[in-house]
């Protein structure tokens, strides 16, 4: 039986991140089912909104360490992994939400604005907002590309000796004599620890425990620009969130240089990640389409483009990193109900503390299984 130091389970940005810290303590393992930088999760596309602007203070002060993993992680390796564009929370005038959003942001310590709705037009003018709108202005927001930025982890998890097999699915985890056995279609592996990150199969994974996820599928659109528009080039239009009705998102022409991409975090498409399908559901891109116009009028309109990916959502939004309540050598991963991946550094080196039995360094005292406990 081949045997390791630590089995990471799943590939994508957490995952990715564990096994690049495990790593470093010695020999490990990372499966994935799939293969490497594949399409069929959630950590996959050309970009994904990095962010500090949250509601509260934990996920603030969370991002800020994200922040800096980010940029350790681009001296390490070379790689420009996160394109400052800086961001907006687009509100009503008197919207609880902003309020949260800059207290949040003040008691962590990260710079913000609050623009009126005239001041957001006249600097960023891709927005149309009306006078009885407001956007908080985060200058430290900005694009992280997901599948470069996850093949860049991996690079770096093989050059420390890990070894990474793909197209291999678990079919089993168990604890065993204060370590682990992780049984696949292809064999059978043991180690001292294992990380789950199995994204939208992590409930398939571990059923013992009961997590409720949901999986959604999510979409998003490339919208074309205007012929003659300069306002939607990634160094003159900030990624965005439209709070005021529902929750667009969106990000400038980085990825194409004749369309932004956008979508709709509350959009809810529930599915089952082996059978899910992978075509637009047009009903839904065209409102998403419509509302993102609206806002933006220098758009025409046509959808250019447009690709699913999953969340896997749990009942709060907020993720799970914990340690199995029976086994602390089991240590859960995901939940990341299409907000984690700005936080994939940190979580995975949090998931890789806990496995290690040396804590982790940042506070993930709200991502606990605990909970969950009674919940329906």
């Amino acid at each position: 039986m081949p045997a390791y130091e630590s089995i990471v389970i799943g590939a994508g940005i957490i995952g990715a991140s564990a096994a690049l810290h495990l790593a470093a303590h010695g020999p490990t393992l990372l499966i994935e089912r799939f293969e490497f930088l594949h399409e069929r999760g959630s950590s996959h596309g050309g970009s994904r909104i990095f962010r500090h602007a949250y509601e509260d203070e934990g996920h603030v002060r969370l991002a800020r360490a994200a922040d800096k993993a980010w940029r350790q992680i681009e001296e390490r390796t070379g790689e420009r992994l996160l394109v400052r564009t800086g961001g907006l929370d687009i509100l009503k005038v008197g919207s609880p939400i902003a309020t949260d959003i800059a207290s949040a942001l003040t008691a962590a310590g990260s710079p913000f604005e609050v623009l009126s709705g005239q001041e957001t037009r006249n600097r960023f003018p891709a927005f149309q907002l009306a006078d009885d709108d407001q956007a908080v202005y985060q200058p430290d927001a900005g694009i992280t590309p997901a599948t470069r930025a996850v093949a860049t982890l991996l690079r770096a998890t093989a050059a420390m000796g890990a070894t990474l097999r793909e197209r291999e699915t678990v079919t089993g985890v168990r604890a065993v004599n204060g370590g682990v056995e992780v049984t696949t279609d292809k064999d059978t592996y043991s180690a001292a620890r294992v990380v789950v990150a199995g994204g939208p199969w992590l409930g398939h994974v571990l059923p013992e425990l009961g997590l409720a996820l949901r999986v959604i599928k999510q979409q998003v659109l490339y919208l074309r620009i205007k012929d003659g528009a300069r306002e939607f080039a990634p160094y003159r239009m900030p990624v965005f969130i439209d709070r005021r009705v529902g929750e667009i998102y969106g990000m400038a022409a980085f990825e194409l240089p004749h369309a932004i991409k956008v979508g709709d975090h509350a959009a809810a498409i529930p599915t089952d990640p082996d059978t899910r399908g992978f075509d637009l559901e047009q009903e839904l891109a065209e409102r998403t389409a419509a509302a993102t116009k609206a806002l933006m009028p220098n758009l025409t309109g046509e959808i250019v483009s447009g690709i699913t990916c999953l969340y896997t959502k749990t009942r709060d939004e907020r993720f799970i990193i914990d340690s199995h309540p029976e086994h602390p050598q089991i240590v859960v991963a995901g939940g990341g109900s299409g907000h984690a991946f700005k936080f994939g550094p940190v979580l995975g080196e949090a998931a890789a503390g806990l496995a290690l039995g040396t804590g982790s360094p940042h506070d993930i005292s709200q991502f606990t299984l605990a909970r969950f406990k009674g919940a329906a």
